[in-house]
């Protein structure tokens, strides 16, 4: 009998213990905010908190009962923000997670009042917590209050023009016009494959997503955006948003992308590996023809090119063509252009080495090649000295005769 007592009275002990574990397992669920007053075109969004008071981690689940026609979802209060359906919540009873509940009326919904139950339940389904909410939809006629504007953005350089390949940066001030010191969460709209981020001011290697604002105090963030390689001239839109608790605030931007220009020249034996260098050989009062090779490497067209040589006096260079109407880039063509340049030392040259300057100019681009041409004597005026060799030792032969014969 004394066993049966002692097993029954530890029974009894355990059985207590367990509902005094399990009824240290609690958490709270609740708004600032039950009833709430929207208008037609205006989405819902109420802020929810969630306080783990037990002594071990709980998952909490969501769920939403309320009128059909209604889209509603759960989402996370901080950006980037997520859809979600449940919380993890760790012990602390100091510690509050906040997430919103939004809702949207549907298309034609009448004014009036809507009823939404939100359900939060443990994953064992042995804690659950509800919450009522009261939803005021104002008809569409009905002018809606307007809101006091508490955070504010304003930009110097609202469009920003960059060739492809540059980052397009703007400064963009902030202004906390609450009366309390808040967080501000930045977000961009920007066109696909583009990339974007935000860097204090000051600090640009620093890369943030929120920054806090003390009460009716500024503060400025870099915004900056980088469009993809190869992106195509024109202008793109960008949208820089801003969000401290409930206020919301947008910029809309603009990025104009103009292009790149890069003009090449280069020498036949520098593209084929063959023929002509820079260093060429001419003769005086002959005609030396040379190949100019040239190129875009940029991303936009060059137009109205023209060609013309700095040379020393009395020579002569002309260019074949002597002008292009555009030149597209290499990316698009797959070849470079040649020009045909035509070179004539002055009659009278000294043999030895002369500069001629190349230059191939457009309204956005221009380049010089300087090209070393080394001229020789022509076989003209070797024949010409040969003559005067032969008259001169022909004369001098007959003097050497007559005074022999005296």
């Amino acid at each position: 009998m004394g066993n049966r007592f002692r097993a029954g009275w530890l029974g009894l002990v355990v059985f207590v213990s367990l509902l005094g574990v399990a009824a240290e397992r609690s958490f709270l669920f609740y708004t600032e905010y039950p009833t709430v007053v929207i208008s037609p075109e205006r989405d819902l969004s109420l802020e929810m908190v969630l306080q783990n008071l037990g002594p071990g981690p709980e998952t909490v689940l969501l769920k939403v009962d309320g009128p059909s026609g209604w889209n509603t979802w759960f989402e996370t209060s901080s950006y980037p923000t997520l859809q979600i359906g449940a919380v993890y919540l760790l012990p602390d009873p100091e510690k509050k997670t906040t997430i919103k509940f939004r809702a949207r009326p549907p298309s034609g919904a009448k004014a009036g009042s809507y009823t939404f139950t939100l359900t939060a339940s443990t994953a064992d389904n042995k804690l659950s917590q509800t919450v009522s909410i009261q939803v005021l939809l104002q008809s569409a006629g009905t002018p809606e209050t307007p809101k006091e504007t508490k955070l504010t953005l304003s930009v110097t350089y609202p469009s920003v023009e960059n060739p492809a390949g540059k980052d397009f940066t703007y400064d963009i001030t902030i202004r906390n016009e609450a009366d309390t010191e808040r967080v501000v969460n930045l977000r961009a709209q920007i066109p696909p494959l583009w990339r974007a981020y935000f860097t204090p001011r000051w600090q640009t290697d620093t890369r943030i997503t929120s920054l806090k604002i003390g009460a009716n105090s500024s503060d400025t963030v870099r915004f900056v955006v980088t469009p993809p390689v190869g992106v195509d001239q024109g202008e793109y839109p960008l949208v820089f948003t801003a969000q401290a608790d409930s206020d919301f605030a947008s910029l809309s931007l603009k990025a104009v992308v103009t292009g790149t220009y890069d003009l090449r020249l280069a020498a036949e034996a520098e593209v084929s590996g063959q023929g002509d260098t820079r260093n060429i050989r001419a003769v005086a009062g002959k005609e030396r023809v040379f190949t100019l090779y040239l190129w875009n490497a940029g991303t936009a067209p060059l137009t109205n090119l023209s060609f013309y040589a700095t040379k020393p006096a009395g020579w002569e260079v002309t260019f074949e063509p002597d002008k292009m109407e555009e030149l597209q880039p290499l990316s698009l063509t797959l070849k470079p252009e040649k020009v045909t340049v035509k070179i004539k030392p002055a009659a009278r040259a000294i043999p030895g080495d002369y500069t001629v300057t190349l230059t191939a100019a457009a309204p956005q681009d221009r380049k010089q090649m300087d090209l070393r041409v080394t001229v020789g004597a022509s076989m003209g005026w070797g024949w010409v000295g040969v003559g005067v060799v032969v008259v001169v030792v022909a004369g001098l032969t007959g003097i050497f005769v007559r005074l022999g014969r005296r």
